[in-house]
């Protein structure tokens, strides 16, 4: 077990990650981050050079690890251990029994709280419309009770895999869900107070562009608003990994996950929308009419 103490964060990485690499999991002590309450990371206090719980957690994040729970040792020190996570998922099978379809990221507070936010900030009247695009298993529709309590909607979902889509019919009785691809939806579906796509427009087989120009143009009413999510993250053995990922690139890159970001809030704000822009594991852009707009392809 390693004994750290004053050594600056930029020693320990390596070292961790060395170990990390060469045994799957190492152990290690250092100064108790209850005892350091108020101080920032790297200032010393009565224990030593102070590092918080939060602080830990992200240097397994970033080493591809999971932090197991402390143990408290004497001294005012702490024992950790972070134990190696298997490769992080890339796009592929989404179905209910996948890695993917086991993720309820109604159980990440970041989202949570921002989806119910971007839900409110739609202002939808009871009986309204709404589109879930890659709607899944439907769990994220779970929100719709909390940002609306009481209210009835009248819901489609759609998605490509219909194992997911008996799930979200067996979760969500009452409301209709259907196979359908969000570049060619079928325009009976008619036009919706509210759109909602999750993790959707950006991936293999999507036009990004020419998806938002199409439900925009066919499927929103002129007063509607949009909910559209772009992952900020990705997937290992139960835990969440922060940070866009392009193939065969160790850490996250950004661009794409920005570039993307970019072009629908350049779009939104073209055509008369208010844009909100939150989220950590999932950037949400939420944008809302500021009056009713004219939607042009």
């Amino acid at each position: 077990m390693f004994t750290f103490g004053p050594e600056p964060l930029s020693e320990l990485l390596p070292l961790l990650r060395t170990a990390l690499e060469d045994a799957g999991e190492v152990t290690f002590s250092v100064p108790d981050p209850d005892v350091g309450e108020g101080l920032y990371a790297g200032e010393f206090g009565p224990a030593g050079r102070h590092r918080s719980l939060a602080v830990w957690a992200d240097v397994a994040e970033v080493l591809g690890a999971r932090l197991r729970t402390p143990r408290v040792l004497q001294g005012g020190r702490v024992q950790l251990t972070l134990q190696r996570l298997p490769p992080i998922l890339r796009e592929g099978d989404y179905g209910p029994a996948s890695e993917f379809g086991r993720v309820d990221k109604l159980e990440d507070p970041w989202f949570l709280v921002g989806f119910v936010e971007a839900l409110q900030r739609a202002k939808l009247s009871a009986g309204a419309r709404i589109l879930s695009v890659g709607v899944g298993a439907g769990r994220e529709l779970d929100a719709l009770a909390l940002a609306y309590p009481g209210a009835v909607f009248e819901v489609v979902g759609i998605d490509l895999d219909e194992s997911a889509l008996n799930l979200a019919r067996q979760r969500h009785p009452h409301w209709h869900f259907e196979v359908g691809d969000v570049n060619a939806l079928a325009p009976e579906l008619g036009r919706f107070d509210l759109i909602v796509a999750l993790s959707v427009l950006q991936s293999r087989g999507v036009n990004l562009d020419v998806a938002l120009r199409g439900l925009m143009k066919h499927h929103l009413n002129e007063s509607g608003s949009l909910i559209l999510g772009f992952p900020n993250s990705r997937y290992a053995g139960g835990e969440v990994r922060y940070g866009a990922r392009m193939l065969n690139y160790r850490d996250p890159d950004l661009s794409l996950l920005l570039s993307d970001v970019a072009l629908v809030r350049r779009h939104l704000h073209k055509h008369g929308f208010k844009v909100y822009v939150t989220g950590k594991y999932e950037v949400l852009v939420t944008g809302v009419p500021v009056k009713r707009p004219t939607i042009h392809p």
